[in-house]
């Protein structure tokens, strides 16, 4: 009883608290917001009371009526997305207040909708943002709209190629998955059941962007599993912010060629917009380099030519193919009946052609992907639903190690809807949402080989977020996420927790916490086909959906026709019935010699006992999800209109990270064959017999000691020979050659801190100088567990990034006239573990990028970048090509 009535107490005073700010007369104040150069209204500006809940936007004529429920004089702060910040001191009541915007956007003004999956200034959003505008894309002239995030604040492109690479946020990266999730105009872009993105074969281009929102941090309490690092997202222009036409054309180094085009308009009434857009782009990528030690063994081990694996006819025998190239078009209309709801239905077509770097190997690939996208905006309701096609039909993609093709076609299918209202007079933001996502795939046996029937992949979640205002300056942000991965037959609840403190609109203070859970990839789960054949053995994938054991393990030789010894080790009899035949191919022994050694062959048992080149690195059960904690604390802010602030320090546990391909199979040396077989033929070969053939026991048993230990031991370096290999139980029975099996693991536990820190001065509104710093406490972990109840269990893991790296810069974009920029970017040596053929050390590396741009009227701009100043070689993981300097010039033009 005494419980239940201090519970009330405490429940009245946090109301009383609450709303203790209603206790004032209510001001009413009325006017207009107008844009102070072209005089025309602004539809969607702020207007708050300043330190209060109190709030209104303007209408579409930009006014607006303002309650003020404080005493006055109050203050209040005007903000809209490309203006400066207005603020205005509030004396007495009045209905015809004039406000005038001056364009120029402030620090934390700027409107997102990718933190919280609705719209907020990036001030007050509970995760760490950074937006790249429209000016700013546009300055900087790269082979690929993504190449424009590599200067920002806690975010890396690992460029993998001309017009390709990985976008690394607080996650880890690789040769092929991404724990960033990517996305368009609300469009998941991550290839169904790969888990990775061909940046080159987007429909995205620098014409039609309007600006891209970076989240950083685990984000799968609103977007669902693999969100463990952050969220990308490239909006688009609408029809009804934009019309015209504008033309690009661009030219530059390795052989670089680039065309665009964007149309949009409008109906009569303003109530229907309509937009295409479409790009070109073709280049010679980056070559692997002969002369390098580890560039030609990795052109050594590319086959001769590429064969179908459906027909077995010739591909190609251009092996590599250098030449990139990307074409695509983008149609969109748009219906808005009214101010709050929209109706927008989207659809292209695209194809990226040119090598592809993956944890499984380097390929080709040029394969087209068609999307249809319907969304629904109106008030508080979001909803849309999408579909997206993979042609990879036989012929359209093949690793180079393979020899054959890979077939991948895919049909992917996702569908959201959303919805979030207010209660108590913005006391309280609601969000309800579901999401739904089915990726149908068919490779024709030749990727996901014995799966085939049950590769499909499913996720269905929903979620929900309330924002509750504590106070004048402090808000409770908190979430939660449930998701039913079909799949693996798992489920996972992803919480966030957020503080978030306002003292006033120039300074943020956030205190969070998310988890986010991690899917594999289809292929993670369901591969199962040859990676590499190497002539005696093939590398083979073997996928996560089951275990991976170990239970009788036996040795497969790696010497044609030797066939299996049962156990670990060389079969006595065998090794003596080869190097008799070898024997008897040349004038060593006599025929008579020759039939008495061949009669005594059954009499020969036993075998050399093998030594492993690891332990067995077994899988008891199928892949698991992947989990991240991260708690985080964190401060935006702005000192007198001029110098910008960012800070944000975490730290990061993980629990079963997904590795990508490593060796389960361990390989068997025989250091003691010649002396085993030496003692199996001393107790079988008789000396007398041998005499009388004029042989001694002691000579014939040195000759077979002798080929024996040239089996065993190569001659030049005295190391020992891999003569066999452990498979799994998993192997295919029937495939021709000895398989080396590797397979993806979950990865133990491991935890992290992390620093992103940045500041920038504005000189001017156009003129500003910037750095930042990111730090990671570790990046590489030894002896990681596997959990693999083998007799390796550990395993040496990288997160495939450098644990500090800064930028600096500056640069000055008017809106007319001579604009530029200069950025140094440096990232320490790291060690590189991104599967088979990208494990090593990666150098650091220091690179300046420059760019210079002209603006001659409204319609009229020219820009050139030079990525990469001083041509300084860098590789973005082990074995991957060398990068070089890259010169990109650009031309637009609005009519």
């Amino acid at each position: 009883m005494e419980r239940t009535k201090l519970f009330i107490s405490l429940t009245q005073l946090f109301f009383c608290i609450l709303f203790s700010t209603y206790g004032f007369s209510q001001t009413i104040v009325k006017g207009i917001v107008m844009d102070n150069i072209n005089n025309f209204p602004i539809e969607g500006a702020n207007i708050e009371v300043t330190g209060t809940i109190d709030g209104t936007f303007s209408k579409s004529d930009g006014s607006f009526i303002l309650e003020i429920n404080d005493k006055l004089p109050a203050k209040i702060a005007i903000t809209y997305i490309g203006y400066e910040l207005k603020e205005i001191t509030i004396t007495k009541p009045t209905d015809n207040l004039l406000i005038s915007m001056v364009p120029g956007a402030l620090v934390g003004q700027k409107v997102v909708v990718s933190a919280s999956r609705k719209r907020e200034k990036i001030q007050e959003a509970p995760s760490a943002m950074d937006v790249i505008d429209e000016k700013t894309i546009r300055a900087d002239a790269v082979a690929n709209p993504f190449l424009s995030l590599r200067n920002r604040v806690g975010l890396d492109v690992n460029q993998t190629g001309v017009n390709n690479g990985h976008i690394t946020l607080r996650g880890r990266t690789s040769a092929f998955q991404t724990e960033t999730f990517v996305i368009a105009d609300y469009r998941n872009l991550i290839l169904p059941g790969l888990g990775a993105i061909a940046y080159n074969q987007q429909p995205i281009d620098p014409i039609d962007l309007d600006k891209i929102e970076i989240v950083k941090g685990p984000g799968s309490a609103l977007y669902g599993p693999g969100v463990e690092a952050g969220i990308v997202h490239f909006i688009s222009k609408s029809p009804f912010d934009e019309q015209g036409t504008t033309l690009s054309i661009g030219g530059g180094t390795r052989n670089t060629m680039q065309a665009s085009f964007r149309h949009a308009g409008l109906s009569p009434d303003k109530k229907f917009g309509f937009k295409l857009t479409g790009y070109y782009r073709s280049a010679r990528d980056w070559e692997i380099d002969p002369s390098d030690p580890e560039d030609a063994l990795r052109l050594k081990s590319f086959q001769a030519q590429i064969l179908s694996s459906l027909t077995q006819e010739v591909i190609t025998t251009k092996i590599p193919d250098y030449n990139t190239e990307s074409y695509g078009f983008l149609g969109t209309l748009a219906f808005k009946p009214d101010v709050e709801t929209t109706v927008t239905l989207q659809g292209g077509w695209s194809i990226g052609k040119g090598i592809f770097r993956t944890a499984e190997g380097e390929g080709y690939t040029e394969i087209p992907r068609p999307f249809g996208q319907v969304r629904i905006q109106s008030g508080g309701f979001f909803g849309q639903a999408f579909w997206s096609s993979y042609d990879g039909s036989d012929g359209k993609a093949y690793l180079f190690t393979s020899g054959t093709t890979t077939i991948f076609e895919g049909h992917q299918i996702e569908g959201q809807l959303q919805y979030n209202f207010d209660i108590g007079e913005d006391l309280l933001n609601w969000i309800f949402g579901v999401d739904y996502r089915l990726n149908i795939i068919d490779t024709k046996n030749t990727v996901h080989g014995r799966y085939e029937e049950e590769d499909n992949y499913t996720i269905i979640g929903g979620y929900t977020q309330a924002e509750i205002k504590l106070t004048k300056t402090l808000d409770l942000v908190g979430a939660t996420r449930f998701d039913h991965f079909i799949a693996l037959d798992e489920f996972a609840l992803s919480p966030r927790l957020g503080l978030v403190y306002k003292p006033s609109p120039k300074h943020t203070l956030r205190l969070t916490f998310n988890r986010a859970f991690g899917a594999p990839a289809g292929i993670n789960l369901f591969a199962d086909f040859p990676l590499a054949n190497r002539g005696a053995f093939s590398t083979y994938l073997i996928g996560g959906a089951d275990p991976l054991t170990f239970n009788d393990p036996n040795t497969t030789s790696l010497i044609p026709g030797f066939g299996v010894t049962e156990g670990i080790g060389m079969d006595l009899q065998t090794t003596f019935s080869l190097i008799t035949q070898q024997l008897s191919q040349g004038e060593f022994l006599s025929n008579e010699v020759l039939n008495y050694l061949v009669s005594n062959t059954n009499n020969i048992g036993g075998i050399s006992a093998g030594v492993l080149s690891q332990g067995l690195r077994a899988r008891p059960d199928k892949l698991k999800l992947s989990r991240s904690n991260m708690y985080e604390i964190g401060y935006k802010g702005l000192f007198k209109d001029k110098l910008g602030i960012t800070f944000d320090f975490y730290y990061n546990q993980r629990k079963n990270i997904f590795s990508t391909p490593f060796q389960a199979s361990p390989l068997v040396l025989q250091p003691n064959l010649a002396t085993d077989l030496s003692q199996a033929l001393n107790n079988v070969l008789d000396e007398e017999v041998l005499n009388s053939l004029g042989w001694t026991q002691e000579d014939l048993i040195n000759l077979y000691a002798g080929a024996a230990q040239g089996i065993a031991i190569n001659s030049e370096t005295g190391m020992p020979n891999f003569l066999g290999v452990i498979r799994s139980d998993q192997t295919p029975e029937d495939f021709p050659i000895p398989t080396i099996d590797v397979t993806y693991y979950n990865v133990g536990e491991l935890d992290y801190f992390g620093l992103d820190f940045a500041v920038k001065y504005y000189f001017t509104g156009d003129f500003s100088a910037f750095g930042s710093l990111s730090w990671l406490s570790q990046t590489y972990f030894e002896n990681l567990s596997l959990g693999s109840g083998g007799d390796a269990s550990t395993l040496d893991y990288s997160l495939n990034i450098p644990d500090m790296k800064f930028k600096l810069g500056a640069e000055y974009h008017p809106d007319f006239g001579l604009n530029g920029f200069l950025i140094v970017r440096h990232q320490n040596a790291w060690q590189s573990a991104a599967g088979l053929p990208w494990t090593g050390p990666v150098d650091g590396f220091t690179i300046m990028d420059l760019g210079l741009g002209y603006t001659f009227l409204n319609n009229l701009s020219a820009n050139m970048t030079i990525t990469n100043l001083f041509e300084e070689e860098y590789r973005a993981f082990f074995g991957a090509p060398k990068i070089g300097r890259q010169i990109i010039g650009k031309i637009y033009y609005h009519f």
